[in-house]
């Protein structure tokens, strides 16, 4: 049986509020299930970092054209209800669906399906911090915040295999596991031949977007 080689990115989060909370101790990092390897991108150095803003990107590369980049739907809602089964476990809050932020990991990922690239960052280059808005807009929230964890694989992974993973990594485990966000979306996208960072391999690459609004 071949294994699956799943690779994390570094996390971005942007804050929108005046004050927040503190960090809570998490509960120790449970086992990976054998026999999944996990290689985690390098970090790098965060990009306009400051008490508001951190993200951070593993570097660009020229893409080859993608035969196929096609939403993986099911995979999609497996992933959110795995990630509610986990919170819940911890007892923290259950996190609802939500369209605007479905839709911001859908196209993030096909954006680095189809340009090549592993990073937070837009295709043109725009930071995590400012083109997650045009998802998820502040509006009138007085309180705003939102988080992405990434990762992508050669092989398919499943759902609980997937958050296994994000929870390995304690940057990645700290947002999935931060008790102030109430809503969700993922984003999978499934893409053949996808050129740059991915080599021309067929790959599912996974965009897991948190926020909370209030």
């Amino acid at each position: 049986m071949k294994r699956a080689t799943v690779f994390l990115s570094t996390t971005a989060v942007v804050l929108a509020a005046a004050a927040t909370a503190g960090a809570a101790a998490l509960p120790p990092v449970p086992p990976l299930p054998d026999p999944l390897p996990a290689l985690l991108a390098p970090a790098a150095p965060p990009s306009q970092a400051s008490p508001q803003s951190a993200a951070a990107a593993s570097a660009p590369a020229q893409a080859e054209s993608v035969t196929t980049a096609q939403v993986a739907a099911q995979q999609e809602r497996l992933i959110a209800a795995e990630i509610n089964v986990v919170r819940r476990s911890h007892g923290l809050a259950r996190l609802t669906l939500s369209r605007q932020l479905t839709r911001a990991g859908e196209e993030h990922a096909r954006q680095l399906a189809l340009g090549g690239f592993f990073s937070h960052n837009w295709a043109d280059g725009t930071p995590f911090g400012t083109w997650i808005r045009s998802f998820y807009p502040v509006a009138g929230a007085k309180s705003w915040s939102a988080a992405e964890n990434l990762a992508w694989s050669v092989q398919s992974v499943t759902a609980h295999q997937a958050v296994e993973l994000w929870l390995a990594s304690p940057t990645h485990r700290h947002i999935l596991l931060d008790k102030r966000w109430r809503q969700i979306g993922l984003g999978v996208i499934r893409a053949d031949g996808a050129g740059g960072v991915y080599g021309g391999q067929n790959v599912s690459i996974l965009a897991a977007e948190f926020g909370v609004r209030r």
